[in-house]
């Protein structure tokens, strides 16, 4: 799986980029192949302003779901990391389930060639 993780709006960390890439490894790579690219983009709103402004949208790309998009937002970047990737894992979870039972169900009535 192939991780790349961009910065908009405040510094680019290396510790960040790996705690993204930690997280990202954890949650995803129970997907195996599926998974195949993910993009983690990760901003500063509001800029120095502060409040609920960090903001990480992540892309996930895959062989048999096509494409996930999801934003978060939170007043912590490492926070905001952390609850996107979970709930993209989750939603990445469901949509394999539906495809699985989806060809299941579609084999056992005859139908699958």
């Amino acid at each position: 799986m192939k991780i790349e993780v961009r910065f908009r709006g405040l510094e680019s960390s290396d510790a960040l980029r790996e705690h993204a890439a930690r997280q990202i490894h954890f949650h995803l790579s129970r997907f195996g192949n599926d998974v195949t690219a993910v993009l983690v983009r990760i901003a500063d709103v509001n800029g120095p302003k502060g409040g609920i402004d960090k903001r990480c949208q992540i892309s996930v790309h895959g062989t048999r779901f096509g494409s996930a998009t999801l934003d978060e937002m939170s007043g912590d970047v490492y926070s905001a990391v952390d609850m996107a990737v979970q709930r993209i894992g989750r939603s990445i979870g469901r949509e394999l389930d539906r495809a699985r039972s989806d060809w299941r169900s579609g084999y056992a009535l005859g139908r699958a060639s």
